[in-house]
């Protein structure tokens, strides 16, 4: 069951399903600023990305994108070194979906290394292109409940009963020679109906706080991205 499209900015899902893609072109502000965020109506995507491969069947999903003055290779330079603990929005959810306050990286990494002991790895990679990113776990734990042994060869074949997975992806799109669409999308498959009930209620009320931290990441990754490319 899908929300029906809405033509004014971003609008959260119902608890059981929220698929938005690619569609209408009103903008939408974030705290005021017009960032380019594009609304998202329901609709096949246009090509089939690396996520279509990673988790093509799953039970929730959310996506978002945001318009950068900035040439792909640069967008996808800056995401892959970006730190998204510096995000204070990002730090301030987390700590109250945790109880613990995120701390910043004390010194620039990579994104695979900050990955590293995490539970989140790298599935797939285009430079340039797109970044897909897996976890599983029983993410409505309060500590996430996250298979940290898990690895990118054993998540196509997961599907522990009570448990679920989720792939995360970063695609890039050129506009023009200098200006670039980053879209993110998250998918979540459930193994079980114990697990589809615990995630319905978790999403219902985590959902929107994601769709947030979603949108303050694509944010962070506009500034830094089109500071570079002035």
């Amino acid at each position: 069951m899908h929300s029906k499209p809405d033509n004014s900015a971003f609008h959260f899902p119902t608890p059981w399903k929220f698929k938005p893609v690619r569609g209408l072109a009103n903008i939408v502000n974030y705290g005021g600023e017009d960032l380019g965020f594009q609304s998202m109506t329901v609709g096949p995507l246009e090509t089939r990305s690396l996520i279509d491969e990673c988790l093509p069947t799953h039970d929730f999903s959310a996506a978002y994108e945001i318009r950068i003055s900035a040439p792909r290779y640069v967008v996808y330079r800056t995401l892959s070194r970006a730190d998204f603990s510096r995000v204070r929005l990002v730090r301030l959810l987390m700590a109250v979906r945790t109880g613990k306050w995120m701390p910043r990286d004390a010194e620039p990494k990579a994104l695979r290394q900050r990955l590293e002991g995490s539970g989140f790895f790298i599935l797939s990679e285009v430079p340039d292109q797109e970044l897909v990113i897996g976890v599983a776990g029983r993410f409505w734990r309060l500590d996430g409940g996250r298979c940290t042994d898990l690895t990118p060869q054993e998540f196509p074949g997961f599907s522990r009963p009570g448990y679920a997975k989720a792939a995360w992806n970063f695609r890039l799109q050129s506009e023009s020679a200098d200006t670039t669409v980053l879209s993110t999308e998250t998918r979540i498959k459930c193994f079980g109906q114990h697990a589809l009930w615990r995630f319905r209620q978790y999403w219902s009320v985590v959902g929107p706080f994601s769709g947030l931290i979603r949108k303050a990441i694509l944010k962070q990754v506009k500034l830094e991205a089109e500071s570079i490319a002035r």
